[in-house]
């Protein structure tokens, strides 16, 4: 019972958390997006006017306005790709598979490591709040390669087998010592395992003896506890 309510627990954090990333990113869009878009206008508007003007300060005034329509254009952009972080369009558009593609493309134009993405199988029974804890893992996995792993190539893999989803994370990095798993990232690889026990699965962590890092989730696509709960409540009538 105190496992059950713990699994509780954890699942009910983890769709707080998308709930309120859901919510920052629609006001980011809808706020400061519209605002930033608005002020985009006039400032278009004001270099207009002073192109048409006659006056020794033209050239300066003109310099200061397109100074200001690049700040406002960069900090567009900036708001798009952390609406786009917090709630990928691509996850609850296209489905988790193109997510994770578009997540591996968007990771090495970042990173500027090579990434080779490969997906196969469809993965149409898994629930929007399953592929949603999938999508946070793949993201974890990936931030722990950029920051720790001093890699120049990473590997992905996705493939349906059976009724289970397999993530590989493969990179050519330093690798990890029992010291540096504990030191460098912990937290992330405890999280990466919460999130794949809450769905039935497992994580695991291995390491090449001449270096680099495999991260292998295994996740059931149907959630089981939820399909089991109603037998129960048969059971117990």
């Amino acid at each position: 019972m105190t496992m059950q309510w713990s699994a509780q627990a954890i699942q009910a954090r983890e769709q707080a958390r998308e709930e309120e990333r859901r919510r920052l990113a629609r006001e980011l869009h809808d706020e400061l997006g519209h605002a930033l878009f608005g002020l985009r206008m006039h400032v278009m508007w004001l270099e207009r006017r002073v192109a048409d003007c006659n006056s020794t300060a033209t050239a300066e005034i003109q310099e200061r306005l397109s100074a200001m329509l690049d700040l406002v254009e960069r900090s567009a952009r900036t708001v798009d790709d952390i609406v786009t972080d917090l709630r990928p369009p691509a996850l609850d558009q296209l489905g988790l598979m193109a997510a994770l593609e578009w997540q591996a493309e968007s990771f090495s134009r970042r990173s500027g490591l090579r990434c080779r993405f490969v997906g196969s199988g469809a993965v149409d029974e898994l629930d929007m709040g399953r592929a949603t804890a999938v999508f946070r893992m793949f993201q974890e996995i990936l931030t722990n390669v950029e920051r720790h792993a001093a890699a120049s190539r990473v590997s992905v893999q996705v493939r349906r087998i059976d009724d289970r989803l397999t993530l590989r994370v493969c990179d050519n990095g330093r690798g990890l010592t029992p010291g540096g798993a504990r030191r460098n990232g912990s937290h992330g690889l405890l999280g990466m395992r919460e999130r794949a026990l809450l769905l039935g699965g497992q994580l695991t962590v291995e390491s090449a003896a001449r270096g680099g890092t495999t991260v292998t989730a295994s996740i059931p696509l149907a959630n089981r506890r939820a399909r089991s709960r109603p037998a129960r409540r048969r059971a117990q009538s």
